[in-house]
């Protein structure tokens, strides 16, 4: 690993790019970057994008392995950069790269560095990844105090549950659980003016007053009871779950008993993982921002001739940038062309209520209305403001479906897709053409569940101390061979009975003991409205 001062003419296209991006206007954090050998490269990856790792035999094998497939020409090691975000950021060149590609990549970096700096859920923590770095030298020591059997089994336990992370869920550690900390943050709100407000009383007698309300005896009863559970509960434990929880690693790395080595650990697995999450929800916006910007600023160095190869850089976006079918989507493609779409919009006045209210269809496909609108800036607010499921709503029309060929298929693909011919727009020898109205919902759906079941944490005192689960149903099965084994290792976190609800089946890992009970099956909204009512969302018989 070098840094990139050790290249002049790959710094010297460095600086070029950065002074670009600054007149453009671009808020970025430092970035460093670094030139990899090809090796290097493969290392990095393997390493979820930081320069170190804790010693684990899993990841020694996997290098050996795709090591090996480099050597045999099996694998390439054709990798064009990657980028772990923050401030600062830190950016790997590959040392195989021609100086235009580099310019090129370096510019896409640029976009991504931004993104994350202005986006809603804010991607760029500060020193990210000098925190890892010491989180690594805190691991490293956890496998010598705990020995490298524990060690590993506690680590692959740990690891089993990373598909189960989701910090910026509705059903997040802040909107599902209750701590004493925050409740005292209650308290300094109230104690700071900043209540609720009270109904107005009569100028009498607080006895009398309290007569007066329309509050019933019951009502008066069942919040005392509520609050009496509520603070048991805080008491006991040091928190309440007051909504489900769909972050359950996050919940274990907080909650659960651990040892300081096993704390190290889960505190890894977390924070490396949790960048995976924003990628679900803003890809398309962030990588169509990175090409976006990419190309403008590659256009200025092409035009002062800092780099050279402009049809190869060509290929290169056209490639980067090749449409493919809604169900198998290229965010490249998909968030550059809605970018470019959406600059056009505004630069033709047709983001106004003159546009929007406009009767006459010929006028509306012919409108090009000069507008003071600055377009760059209008785009920063929406990245500033939304995740990829609010862009497509509201951006990705059927006419731009049909546009950027996400209703196009393969007919091969047609054929095993069996689809009807009330499916199809039109076709030729060798595409199928679908049409577009529904495909925008199908690609919404997405976001409801990112390709993998919904699994929440709804009780963490079940049967004295259990940790239940519940799967939400929608049409998403569980594979059963992994329940099993799933359970075993969130048992191993939590150091208790761990249960799941799935179905019509509760699931339940206790002491090296597996057993399945048929129950009646439960809906999400009936747990969600017991569980906001302070009560216990399931129990047995």
């Amino acid at each position: 690993m070098k840094n990139i001062a050790s290249n002049p003419e790959v710094f010297t296209l460095y600086e070029r790019v950065m002074e670009y991006a600054k007149s453009f206007g671009r808020t970025l954090p430092e970035i460093r970057f670094f030139i990899l050998e090809g090796l290097e490269f493969v290392s990095l990856l393997e390493k979820r994008v930081y320069p170190t790792s804790p010693l684990n035999i899993w990841e020694g094998k996997r290098m050996v392995s795709r090591k090996y497939r480099i050597q045999e020409g099996q694998e390439s090691t054709l990798y064009y950069e990657v980028v772990q975000t923050g401030n600062p950021s830190y950016a790997y060149l590959n040392c195989n790269n021609s100086p235009m590609v580099q310019a090129s990549v370096m510019a896409h970096v640029c976009g991504h560095c931004e993104f994350s700096e202005l986006n809603v859920l804010k991607d760029s923590n500060p020193d990210r990844t000098e925190y890892v770095m010491h989180l690594v030298r805190k691991v490293d020591l956890a496998r010598n105090q705990m020995g490298d059997r524990l060690y590993l089994n506690y680590w692959n336990a740990c690891e089993s549950v990373i598909p189960l992370i989701a910090p910026l869920s509705q059903y997040n550690l802040d909107n599902s659980v209750d701590t004493e900390t925050m409740m005292a943050k209650k308290i300094e709100k109230k104690e700071n003016g900043e209540q609720e407000k009270i109904a107005a009383s009569l100028p009498v007698s607080s006895t009398l007053s309290r007569l007066i309300q329309s509050t019933q005896k019951a009502d008066v009863f069942e919040q005392e009871i509520t609050k009496k559970k509520r603070q048991e509960t805080l008491s006991r434990v040091g928190y309440t779950l007051k909504a489900p929880c769909q972050d359950v690693l996050g919940f274990l790395r907080r909650f659960s008993p651990t040892s300081s080595a096993e704390r190290a650990i889960l505190d890894y697995m977390y924070v490396t993982h949790v960048p995976h999450d924003f990628v679900l929800r803003t890809q398309i916006m962030n990588e169509g921002w990175a090409m976006y910007w990419e190309k403008k600023i590659m256009m200025e160095l092409f035009k002062e001739k800092a780099v050279k190869g402009i049809i190869d850089y060509a290929k290169i976006f056209s490639g980067v940038c090749y449409p493919r079918p809604f169900f198998m989507r290229n965010p490249y493609h998909l968030g550059y062309n809605l970018w470019c779409h959406i600059e056009e919009l505004y630069k033709d006045g047709k983001v106004s209520l003159d546009y929007q209210e406009e009767k006459d269809l010929e006028k509306k496909r012919t409108w090009k209305r000069k507008s003071e609108i600055n377009p760059v800036e209008e785009m920063e607010h929406l990245i500033r403001t939304i995740t990829d499921y609010e862009f497509l709503r509201r951006f990705l029309t059927p006419e731009n479906i049909h546009a950027f060929h996400l209703n196009r298929l393969d007919k091969r693909y047609a054929e095993y897709f069996k689809l009807k011919d009330t499916d199809i727009l039109k076709a030729d020898d060798k595409w199928v053409w679908l049409y577009p109205e529904p495909i925008r919902d199908e690609m919404l759906k997405f976001f409801t569940h990112f390709s993998r079941p919904r699994i929440y944490i709804i009780d963490s005192d079940y049967q004295d101390g259990g940790l239940l689960l519940f799967h939400r149903d929608d049409q998403r099965e569980l594979r059963k061979d992994w329940i099993k084994p799933t359970l075993r290792n969130i048992n191993i976190v939590w150091k208790n009975a761990v249960y799941l609800i799935s179905k019509n089946t509760l699931y339940h890992y206790s002491a090296e003991s597996y057993k399945e009970t048929i129950i009646t099956p439960l809906s999400f909204e009936e747990i969600t409205e017991k569980m906001f009512k302070h009560q216990k969302p399931f129990k047995l018989g």
